[in-house]
């Protein structure tokens, strides 16, 4: 048995009615004289693929009583073929046939009684095109761990052994009595090291508030300080997804012409990108719009992992109300600057490891209680869109001796933020994905073709700023 962790299990207490909380990826194949690839290619490579992919044979089960969180066990009933599924867009299928079948399939919660993924092989793309779209729950991976599936799933390229993955040997689900008194002796360990992580968060959330007195630059809070505006409305409606991509050398020659990072520079295309749409579409509030930020709890030398979450997120400003980009830029890359620092000083373990320890019996009526609450909010809220940005591969993968031409990944929208945005350099690309409630975004393309335009206007005055 493993049993997930307090944040692995957060992302299965989040999965509620109109909330399916899966990450998801889809591959644009190019076509090929060797004919279409057939859903049985698919099975075949998968098939080989699971010794490098654990947790894709993993079946989550449930403590009685809720008493700790979930376990999970090799699946002695594990069918691969469950798992598969094969589907066709309208001929000729151009990208918003692609992205309308792609928002379907994440509308769709995962039955939670087989290992938590799903791979839909798709036919009928322009120019003898197909898609694969792969679909797992967020308790499975986080981004560090995303890379390692995709590259996997994605790609032909043989690849090293994950260390620590043992051999596939499935056994009898475990008794109700066993459940019990392993999460009776987990509470028991655990226990004994609340009083430190008690004194622990004490010092470093005092540190935390001598810092932000001090600091010369605001940081929002983690709560209520966003204003509510219609990327909140993410509640009842079906879902909408949209994609994206910006040139990486165009968005590194900001980066070093501005002096910020690589991911200010995202933020600013998003926030400049926000203020046209919001412009056209219910207006633009005057307090600034804020976004939640992933940051990863990974070691620089860790080994490859392919499961697990182990990361904490910050909030920042996506200074909406500064109407010069260059000049929001540089506030964005301030704010997010010292919320980073804030972030590092109260550690991306410590919210983690008290979630270890809070059973679901608590856990899953707070994650409910979550959503009641900001779904009653017109006023403020905690954040307006999720924005995640992953580094991933130098060159574009192969598949079946296809090219990969795009593989754009996204991830749920969620607890009132109706609005998910995930970047990833892929070649010399940075492809965007924007997958959200179709209410808290009506008009999809507007929001991909301002980010465009938000990226070449930056482009524009990174390329003034250098001349002078």
């Amino acid at each position: 048995m493993r049993r997930l962790s307090g944040e692995d299990a957060g992302f299965l207490y989040m999965d509620l009615p109109g909330q399916p909380m899966n990450t998801m990826a889809v591959g644009v194949l190019a076509p090929n004289d060797q004919g279409p690839v057939r859903l049985e290619d698919l099975r075949s490579h998968l098939e080989g693929r699971l010794p490098q992919l654990p947790s894709f044979r993993w079946r989550m089960v449930r403590v009685p009583l809720r008493l700790h969180h979930p376990v999970m066990v090799d699946d002695p009933d594990f069918d691969l073929d469950f798992h598969l599924r094969h589907e066709r867009v309208t001929e000729p299928g151009g990208p918003a046939e692609v992205e309308a079948l792609f928002a379907r399939i994440a509308e769709r919660h995962l039955d939670q009684r087989h290992p938590l993924w799903q791979a839909t092989l798709v036919d009928g793309l322009e120019g003898g095109r197909q898609a694969v779209i792969l679909k797992y729950q967020h308790c499975l991976a986080d981004g560090v761990a995303a890379y390692t599936i995709f590259s996997r799933v994605f790609s032909d390229e043989t690849r090293d052994p994950i260390p620590g993955v043992g051999e596939f040997r499935p056994t009898r689900l475990p008794s109700r009595a066993r459940l019990v008194a392993a999460a009776v002796a987990d509470h028991a360990r655990a226990a004994r090291h609340l009083p430190r992580l008690a004194a622990t968060t004490r010092t470093r959330t005092k540190a935390v508030k001598a810092r932000r007195a001090a600091a010369s630059v605001a940081t929002p809070g983690f709560s209520g300080e966003a204003p509510w505006c219609v990327l909140n409305d993410a509640f009842t409606s079906p879902r909408t997804y949209v994609r994206a991509e910006l040139p990486l050398a165009g968005l590194k020659a900001i980066k070093s012409a501005a002096g910020v990072t690589l991911n200010d520079v995202v933020l600013a295309v998003m926030a400049g990108a926000c203020r046209r749409y919001l412009e056209v579409n219910a207006g633009l509030p005057d307090l600034p719009l804020l976004t939640s930020v992933p940051v990863s709890d990974e070691p620089p030398d860790a080994p490859v992992r392919q499961h697990g979450n182990r990361f904490w997120s910050f909030t920042t400003s996506l200074a909406t109300d500064v109407e010069d980009p260059w000049e929001r830029l540089s506030k964005i890359s301030a704010v997010t600057g010292e919320a980073k620092v804030q972030l590092s000083i109260l550690g991306t373990d410590l919210m983690p490891a008290w979630l270890d320890v809070v059973p679901p019996l608590v856990a899953e009526p707070g994650a409910r209680a979550l959503v009641g609450r900001l779904k009653a909010s017109t006023d403020r809220v905690d954040a307006n869109i999720l924005i995640s940005n992953i580094k991933g591969p130098d060159r574009p993968w192969t598949l079946f001796g296809r090219v990969v031409e795009d593989l754009h990944v996204d991830g749920p929208p969620s607890n009132g933020v109706g609005c998910n945005v995930m970047v990833w350099s892929y070649g010399d690309r940075m492809l965007l994905g924007i997958l959200a409630f179709a209410d808290a975004l009506r008009d999809p393309a507007l929001l991909s073709r301002s980010i465009t335009d938000t990226y070449q206007e930056l482009a524009d005055l990174a390329g003034h700023t250098v001349k002078t």
